[in-house]
């Protein structure tokens, strides 16, 4: 029986089409079901194309469809459908073949990457530098990738100008191993960094126009059709790209057997969450009825839309995963292993605080009280230390030194704010997971099968403590945790831990994503100015190697405007918005960020509906207009075609700098950054 696979193109515009139209794709889906023949199939030749494979067949009596027909196999790949003139347009000078090195399929135009190497800047000059591609011999250039009729083309490329311009023009492989290289990785490098596999080994196509392997095959632009229900699935307007198609490394994350602990870092956009939903999902699909699953986040918001995700992803495995953020699984685990206390909310922290203070008077010493209560948030209550001699002998990297005489005078403060909370039988959040992992580690709380945590730079010693003794990892069992963390977006201030610290080993099981799916190139480089010369880890004590990342696609500049005051912001925004709205763009694809009030009034008052996005609630998408407008923190896991990020000029505060750069990488499309000079 002939299979039928269908192509990312057809997926982004299938939407568009008349429903007599839809009908008829889905009729010849049946058509493939029932009889594997093609002449039964009504499949025609296209004349006047370039490449002989393609075939057309009738979806109504102006639309075509737009088939590929294999040379060997039995494998055919749906790619399009149009009005006719438009259809055939389409595929007039596109070639569609199997690169035979690594397997995957590809479309390209040599006819437009050959006109675009005709323009001056393609032109040879006298005495030119060589370029780092010229290094590279033909078989090189084909085994990265580049299809052998674009070799010549690649070798007219001679600096990173028209390098840019030559990878739009490349199969989408090509272009991200190539950009691995022009950065500095070596050909093996860039293909186990970009694509996350060396090359084939067994299965090699015979030709170009052989799809036998196709459906066997790591592919990000094709999805194995199984029958007529399976397509109108697949091509229905209310499931994302993100849940068909995946990045072959991503694929290979998501199914990577592994002895132990593994870790994937990446910058924002790289779909580290989606790689985790998806590892989620294929590990409780082939886990025993009476193993769970665990996913768990640091916030609330990012646990609440993942939550929501996976159930539209896998309904069936509702009672085999759990997902929750951090502190509400702390608490659960406290409050079954017998707890009764109370957390304690910010008011009484003051509270706390200004009795210790009041006693001790940190106004004789060369101490502020802000320094003392940050010390005890983010060294001693993240690290779960509770006396004195381990708070001497910490580690406490990143932070400004301090010797051991002030250390003993700082516990003072630290052990009267303990004490207190004893006498008032509460618990800070960060003493809940304390609480919690003694709860786990004196066997009252049964360990999940698989854990898989996102957003672990936010993640304390005492809370990877607590991941380390829910998972199975001292079982030996395959695949017991999945930390999954970017230090670009570490939001809290906390130091960074290293994994090892926890008793969490992830040596030679630590994979970094590098691909950006999500927002543009010029979007991508401008936030990432934003933590220049500050040193990012890798989540387990290195700091984090960004060669060869990208995103995979370009757009505008981010625009960039100064104000003196909230009127003149309010004007500005109301106008950028009035230009998306004309441009298409709906409410619910644009976002005001941080929520400040003077801005957001200003934009009702312009007559144009907004929703606040609110803390442990999803976004409800398209179902609900409204330009959107939250916290830093509220948009983090969300994502929008445009972002206005109001921003004070100049800022030095670092913290700020990783909350602006989150915000910034939630843009797919257009940013306008607003500088407010107060």
């Amino acid at each position: 029986m002939a299979k039928l696979m269908v192509h990312r193109e057809l997926f982004k515009t299938f939407g568009r089409l008349p429903s007599k139209v839809q009908k008829k794709v889905y009729e010849l889906m049946k058509k493939f079901e029932e009889d594997s023949i093609q002449a039964s199939l009504h499949l025609e030749k296209v004349n006047n194309v370039k490449d002989k494979k393609v075939r057309s067949a009738r979806v109504g009596d102006d639309y075509r469809a737009i088939i590929i027909a294999p040379e060997q196999g039995d494998t055919y790949l749906l790619m399009y459908v149009d009005h006719h003139d438009e259809a055939y347009r389409w595929c007039g000078n596109k070639q569609f073949e199997t690169h035979t090195s690594l397997g995957s399929f590809q479309v390209f135009d040599v006819g437009a990457a050959q006109e675009l190497v005709s323009q001056e800047q393609f032109q040879p000059k006298e005495e030119e530098e060589s370029y780092i591609l010229d290094d590279f011999s033909d078989d090189e250039l084909f085994k990265a990738g580049v299809p052998e009729s674009l070799i010549p083309a690649v070798r007219a490329v001679k600096d990173d100008n028209t390098f840019e311009q030559m990878a739009e023009y490349l199969p989408t492989e090509a272009s991200q191993v190539l950009y691995g290289i022009v950065c500095g990785l070596s050909l093996d490098q860039a293909l186990e960094e970009t694509l996350g596999f060396m090359r084939l080994t067994s299965n090699t196509p015979v030709g170009p126009g052989d799809f036998s392997q196709l459906a066997n095959t790591m592919s990000m632009d094709l999805v194995l059709v199984e029958g007529e229900e399976h397509l109108k699935e697949v091509l229905s307007e209310d499931i994302e790209e993100w849940r068909i198609f995946l990045h072959p490394y991503q694929q290979k994350l998501v199914r990577w057997d592994v002895n132990g602990p593994m870790k994937i870092n990446g910058a924002a956009g790289t779909g580290k969450t989606v790689a985790l939903m998806h590892r989620a999902v294929w590990l409780a699909r082939n886990s025993e009825v009476d193993e769970k699953t665990l996913v768990t986040t640091y916030t609330t918001n990012l646990s609440v839309t993942i939550k929501v995700l996976i159930e539209q992803m896998a309904p069936e495995l509702n009672s085999k995963i759990e997902v929750t953020n951090l502190h509400q699984l702390a608490r659960t685990i406290s409050l079954r292993g017998g707890w009764k206390g109370k957390i304690a909310e910010d008011s009484d922290r003051e509270q706390i605080w200004e009795s210790v203070l009041k006693v001790l008077k940190p106004e004789e010493s060369e101490f502020s009280e802000i320094g003392i209560i940050d010390e005890y948030n983010q060294i001693v209550d993240r690290m779960g230390i509770d006396n004195e001699d381990d708070y001497l002998t910490v580690v406490r990297s990143g932070r400004k030194r301090i010797g051991r005489k002030q250390r003993k005078l700082f516990w003072q403060y630290f052990a009267a704010f303990q004490r207190e909370l004893i006498k008032r039988n509460m618990l800070t959040f960060e003493g809940v997971v304390h609480q919690a992992r003694l709860v786990v580690e004196q066997g009252n709380f049964p360990q999940y099968r698989y854990v898989l945590v996102d957003e672990l730079q936010d993640f304390g010693l005492e809370a990877l403590r607590l991941i380390k003794a829910i998972s199975p990892i001292d079982q030996e069992l395959a695949n017991p945790l999945c930390v999954v963390g970017d230090g670009h977006q570490r939001l809290y201030g906390n130091v960074p831990i290293p994994l090892s610290r926890a008793g969490i080993n992830v040596r030679g099981r630590s994979r970094r994503l590098k691909i950006n799916y999500r927002t543009s190139e010029q979007i991508r480089q401008w936030a990432h100015g934003l933590l220049y010369g500050l040193e990012i880890d890798d989540l387990d004590g290195n700091t984090v190697d960004t060669t060869g990342d990208r995103s995979v696609f370009r757009g505008d500049n981010p625009k960039i405007i100064q104000c003196s005051d909230f009127d003149e912001a309010g004007k500005a925004v109301i106008e950028w918005i009035k230009g998306l709205k004309a441009a298409k763009f709906g409410e619910h694809e644009i976002c005001v960020v941080p929520t400040i009030p003077q801005i957001i009034t200003a934009v009702k008052s312009a007559g144009i509906q907004t929703l606040q996005l609110k803390p442990r609630q999803r976004d409800p998408g398209k179902e609900e207009q409204g330009i959107r407008h939250g916290t830093k923190k509220r948009i983090k896991g969300l994502e929008f075609r445009a972002i206005a990020l109001v921003i004070t000029a100049d800022d030095p505060d670092a913290h700020k700098h990783f909350a602006n750069y989150v915000a910034a990488t939630r843009a797919r499309e257009q940013l306008l950054v607003v500088q407010l000079r107060e």
